[in-house]
């Protein structure tokens, strides 16, 4: 017995039949206009053609078939714009273009045809242009400048040869460390020391570090990196006894660095702990009076620690210090934090509180809280309420501050007695040991230039090569290691009598170039209403002061002044460096 009735009704249409007849009915719209618009170019150019070779008319030939596919590749419309010839009509980009070949500019009566190449090329020259243009303009000086950023590795390229190599000879090493640890010039004053160009390389590239473990690299600080590098680590942490004497030494190390830079005797050093690095500098460098020490990052739960053990510091990077102030003068708050980055962009450089005035200022700050609760009580707004705009303040507060962690402006600055203060502080704070992962129980990283207690000698890697850019063939000098500042001055002091061009590219440590940007936030030009508080800023010292109490500090007599002077221009963040025509240029 047959199946009378169908599968599916007559009168039902399956979805996909009408997508099918959508579909033709837009093949078939797209085809009469590409027939239209192909007719009227034919019957043009044959016009054209009939007119330019005698002037009888002709009969117009056949009508050829509209929907022939054409050979070649584009056509000409009416109006003179492209059409394509090959289109599918079931794409969008056929739309697309049909619906913009009106408003598509026509081109020019005598224009010539291009080929790919001299497109590609003209593309290329507006791409560089462009790129030219966006690129800020390299600096240049008859010196280099300071950069107080730390470094993991620099290299040193030259069309000419070095004139120093990789493999150095016994003389050369024992000069290099001889002239290293006794902070002797080898290249200006006369001695019995081999001043070779391997030597004073060497003794370039030779740093003072605490603690040093030979299974773990300790610099740069990241526990990532050890982690990955590092085969066998031990848990020091777990061991009391190893953890404990680790911590002990340390501090004897500390307080012995600290105790050089008081005494002048060491210019600055640097402390890397695992979520910060803190640097100390003796009084005199950049033209500062007294000791003093920047730490960057830090986060809010740290600087609360330090407000908590009367710690008084700066932010000189941070921003909108004048509109905070004035925010919180309108709602009735001021806070300690704005009247001391009102002071810092004023002087420059802030006095440190006294006690006194500053316990002067959290009780106005009090009697200011429960007069505003007593008013908004009279006007009749319960306790509940009040306590409750009371907590959405303080929370707001502390999310504003809490935006500034772990950037630039979480840069802290503290002087004179402070500096003392943050280091008693940091002696005893336990939080700079890291509790887990890698570097689990191994106190900060310390370097310096010069030697101190517990301090380990360690070179930088070298690496000498050729490399070859495109068709010119450079020589490279790589350094690999914690690089400090006065090392760079001294390897651009010896490649610059031999060497006419050189180049150096820096990896550096991100989180540490604020060091150099407070440089220039602190030189913060002066309104004509704030001369009056300008007679009561500290003044920084001459240079030459400053430069005669570090006569024995460590640094060359030249390397000195450019670190005693006070002008915010000698120091720069660098990324990379060049040298040509006796004129250094940096980026």
């Amino acid at each position: 017995m047959e199946d009378s009735t169908p599968a599916t009704p007559p009168k039902w249409k399956r979805p996909d039949e009408v997508m099918r007849l959508h579909l033709l009915k837009k093949r078939r719209a797209l085809a009469a206009r590409m027939s239209c618009n192909s007719s009227l170019t034919e019957f043009k150019n044959v016009s054209d053609s009939l007119n330019s070779t005698s002037g009888d008319p002709k009969p117009p030939p056949n009508k050829r078939n509209c929907f022939r596919r054409s050979t070649s590749g584009v056509k000409r419309s009416v109006d003179g714009t492209p059409v394509l010839a090959e289109l599918d009509a079931s794409s969008d980009n056929t739309l697309f273009h049909l619906l913009q070949s009106d408003s598509a500019p026509a081109p020019t009566a005598n224009s010539t045809p291009t080929s790919f190449s001299i497109i590609f090329n003209s593309f290329n020259v507006d791409k560089r242009k462009s790129v030219t243009e966006a690129t800020p303009r390299s600096k240049g000086a008859a010196q280099v400048p300071i950069d107080w950023t730390l470094r993991t590795k620099v290299r040193f390229m030259s069309p000419k040869p070095f004139p120093f190599n990789a493999t150095l000879r016994t003389c050369e090493e024992a000069s290099g460390i001889t002239g290293f640890v006794r902070c002797v010039d080898t290249g200006q004053t006369t001695s019995s020391l081999d001043t070779s160009p391997n030597a004073r390389l060497h003794q370039c590239c030779l740093v003072w570090q605490h603690p040093w473990l030979p299974w773990l690299d300790l610099y740069p600080r990241q526990a990532a990196k050890v982690s990955s590098t590092s085969d066998a680590n031990l848990n020091i942490a777990a061991m009391p006894t190893l953890r404990d004497s680790l911590q002990s030494d340390w501090s004897k190390s500390f307080q012995s660095l600290f105790q050089l830079v008081r005494a002048r005797q060491c210019p600055y050093f640097y402390v890397c702990a695992n979520s910060f690095t803190c640097l100390f500098r003796a009084a005199g460098i950049c033209g500062v009076s007294e000791t003093h020490a920047l730490i960057t990052p830090t986060t809010r739960g740290f600087r609360h620690l330090l407000k908590e053990e009367d710690v008084e510091f700066t932010m000189p990077l941070k921003k909108n210090s004048v509109k905070r102030k004035s925010v919180d003068s309108e709602s009735g708050y001021e806070t300690l934090d704005s009247v001391n980055s009102e002071t810092n962009s004023q002087c420059g450089r802030k006095e440190p509180m006294d006690n006194e005035e500053g316990a002067d200022d959290e009780k106005d700050v009090e009697e200011d809280d429960v007069s505003n609760d007593k008013w908004l009580e009279s006007m009749g707004i319960e306790a509940a309420e009040i306590r409750r705009l009371n907590t959405v303040q303080v929370q707001q507060k502390m999310d504003k501050e809490r935006d500034i962690d772990k950037t630039p402006e979480s840069l802290i600055m503290v002087e004179g007695v402070e500096a003392q203060a943050l280091f008693n502080f940091l002696l005893n704070c336990k939080s700079c040991t890291a509790t887990t992962g890698p570097l689990a129980g191994i106190p900060p990283t310390l370097l310096a230039p010069v030697a101190f207690h517990g301090a380990t000698l360690r070179p930088n890697k070298v690496r000498v090569s050729k490399v070859q850019v495109e068709t010119t063939s450079y020589h490279s000098v790589e350094l690999q290691g914690p690089v400090l500042p006065h090392a760079v001055l001294g390897l651009c002091d010896l490649l610059k009598p031999t060497c006419d061009q050189f180049s150096l590219t820096f990896a550096n440590l991100e989180s540490t170039k604020a060091f150099s940007e407070a440089m220039h936030a602190q030189a913060i030009p002066a309104s004509p209403n704030q001369e009056e508080n300008q007679s009561s800023c500290p003044v920084a010292p001459p240079c030459a002061f400053g430069q005669e109490n570090l006569t024995d500090c460590g640094l060359s007599k030249d390397n000195l002044e450019l670190f005693c002077s006070s002008d915010k221009n000698q120091v720069q963040v660098m990324e990379s460096l060049k040298f040509s025509h006796d004129v250094y240029s940096w980026m």
